[in-house]
């Protein structure tokens, strides 16, 4: 096992854009839409 030094990690992570939070929440709820739509029909 190589030691490895803790300088090479970065643990502190850039700060996301508040766009790429919106896109997230939008797609999450796109897909948790579509889900409930598709159970609906189903057990309709």
């Amino acid at each position: 096992m190589n030691p490895v030094a803790t300088e090479d990690f970065a643990l502190d992570t850039p700060p996301r854009s508040i766009w790429h939070a919106l896109r997230d929440l939008a797609i999450s709820t796109v897909v948790v839409t579509a889900i409930a739509l598709i159970v609906g029909f189903i057990s309709a």
